[in-house]
């Protein structure tokens, strides 16, 4: 016998597999919207196998199988977020870009024995950049570093997007980023000499207009194992004390999730 309720719940018209259709095109607050329209449909979108479905067809089989078939990711968080399903929770995280900006003192710890400034820039990912340009410093060696908080287990590429302009980093600059696990996986690491400035410098400066060009230097690929959350330490290091440093421009380090 149907119910007056159920006889009034117009989302009963359309199959689950529709709804997840039309579910897929909207964002997470169009969905939670959605869901208080009827309880059929607040039912159906707070289920795993909702939020397991979107992260198939957004990030492709390979990354649902290694989160969501074949994963305890989360699981020993599920009662701290009780209110979240867990598939959501993994897809909320999936779709955060794991972005900071060079220009974001907040997030930037800078050695004090020098001066960093930050230029504007509107093409940049929050309109400013850190620029390496020293006059007189007290020490010339430089340490740049952050940390991503609270990333999904993977193999990410880490990306950094700088730009260059006549540069001159005599010493070793090395960029690191690593997991902050008690064994840690993979470690993402590369040292550039003065040359190796120089000759990106040649790769992306542009004669006709006379400018510098931005690039995207993947740094290498750091591994967070395990099934928990875990924060990434990255740091840029150059430990001459001696040679000033400057033209460098700094916009943001990525961390981006490998599919394989």
């Amino acid at each position: 016998m149907v119910t007056e309720e159920e006889k009034l719940d117009w989302s009963t018209d359309l199959i689950d597999s529709l709804w997840f259709h039309i579910g897929s095109f909207l964002s997470i607050n169009d969905i939670e919207r959605l869901s208080r329209t009827s309880s059929r449909l607040h039912t159906l979108f707070t289920t795993n196998d909702y939020w397991s479905y979107l992260i198939r067809k957004n990030f492709g089989s390979a990354i649902w199988r290694r989160f969501i078939k074949n994963s305890s990711v989360l699981q020993q968080n599920e009662n701290e977020f009780q209110s979240s399903c867990r598939s959501k929770l993994i897809y909320t995280q999936l779709l955060k870009r794991q972005c900071i900006s060079f220009g974001d003192f907040d997030q930037i710890i800078l050695d004090t024995n020098r001066n960093y400034t930050t230029i504007n820039d509107s093409s940049s990912l929050n309109d400013h950049v850190l620029y390496i340009h020293d006059s007189v410093e007290f020490c010339y060696a430089l340490r740049i570093e952050t940390t991503f908080k609270d990333i999904l287990p993977g193999r990410y590429d880490v990306i950094c997007r700088m730009k260059l302009d006549l540069p001159y980093m005599l010493g070793e600059t090395e960029f690191l980023a690593i997991a902050e696990q008690t064994n840690p996986g993979e470690i993402a690491y590369t040292q550039w000499t003065q040359e190796d400035f120089l000759s990106m410098y040649r790769c992306f400066n542009c004669d006709l207009t006379g400018t510098n060009l931005w690039f995207y230097q993947r740094i290498g690929i750091v591994e967070i194992h395990g099934n928990d959350l875990c924060n990434v330490y990255v740091s840029i290091t150059n430990h001459d004390p001696i040679h000033a440093k400057h033209g460098v421009y700094l916009d943001f380090i990525e961390l981006k999730l490998r599919s394989e």
